[in-house]
């Protein structure tokens, strides 16, 4: 675990959850989401199938009651939903009625309902839901438990579903029932848009503010694009593409982004290397992956087949 001064700690934690700089957080508030966060992923780690989305539900309304400044501090003024969204208008072309996974505040489903999108946006808790958005935004919210959709949703009804950084904080037992359930309430020829960390760029949750190898808060596990792109297939997606967005820097004078099954097999094969290497050399090269276009995010598009 990294050694840090109080204010090298608390710097570093701002910068991760994006909170304002000048709000006044202490070493003692860190160390609270710390000490609370391991324990809450414990127990979502141990927690029973039948019992799950109780015990989600219930742990992440705790996470963000006792920690309010993980909503309250976000430092909305650096956020641009242009520069952080506009991919997805390429993404979801053609697309009429979006259902999203883990909408957090609703920025996302907010910024695709002002450009046309019928859009439905879910969380587990309304700590982090609808009471964040504004009633005006044409977005109607419901409560799921992000895993069995088609129990909430009717089957063959969305032209796309989206997540983005969902899939790294469910119960690793339930990724092969979310993503089924995500087959089952598209359309024939719907697509599903989902982002998460990289797993050799990792971790990417609070485990790396105290410099930690492996995630062990609310991120249960990391993935990487092989084990994506087969779990998506044996879900039951016909074909998979990879999505490339270029870095902040670049997009603030050029929005690039596409997503083919080239670029797949091209991350596929930079994996596959990085993946050979040595831990610390491997988290290295995955957090400066942008310079050989390797993001630190598994991006990507699974499409459903035509004849459903």
């Amino acid at each position: 675990m990294d050694t840090l001064t109080s204010d090298e700690l608390v710097a570093r934690y701002k910068r991760k959850f994006g909170l304002a700089p000048n709000y006044p957080l202490s070493e003692t508030m860190v160390r609270q989401h710390w000490d609370l966060e391991r324990q809450l992923a414990r127990e979502l780690l141990d927690s029973r199938r039948e019992e799950r989305w109780t015990v989600f539900e219930r742990n992440y309304t705790t996470l963000y009651s006792e920690c309010p400044w993980l909503n309250d501090a976000v430092d909305t003024a650096a956020q641009n939903d242009e520069l952080d969204f506009r991919h997805f208008l390429t993404l979801l072309k053609g697309a009429r009625d979006v259902y999203e996974v883990g909408s957090g505040k609703g920025r996302l489903l907010s910024y695709l309902a002002r450009h046309g999108h019928r859009c439905v946006a879910t969380e587990i808790t309304r700590e982090r839901g609808e009471r964040w958005t504004d009633e005006r935004s044409n977005v109607t919210w419901r409560c799921c438990d992000g895993v069995n959709l088609a129990e909430f949703e009717p089957r063959g009804h969305y032209d796309a579903v989206v997540s983005t950084h969902v899939i790294e904080h469910l119960h690793p037992e339930d990724v092969s029932v979310h993503l089924s359930n995500v087959h089952a309430i598209l359309k024939p020829g719907g697509r599903y848009v989902l982002s998460m960390p990289h797993k050799h760029a990792g971790p990417m949750d609070l485990s790396e503010v105290f410099g930690l190898d492996e995630p062990i808060c609310m991120h249960l596990r990391e993935y990487t694009w092989s084990e994506t792109e087969r779990a998506l297939r044996e879900a039951g997606f016909n074909r998979m593409e990879a999505v490339y967005v270029a870095p902040m820097a670049v997009r603030r004078r050029m929005h690039i982004h596409g997503s083919g099954r080239g670029y797949l097999a091209y991350v596929k094969a930079v994996e596959s290397v990085m993946g050979a290497m040595p831990l610390t050399l491997r988290r290295k090269l995955g957090k400066l992956g942008q310079l050989y276009l390797f993001r630190p995010e598994v991006f990507m598009v699974a499409h459903k087949s035509h004849e459903g």
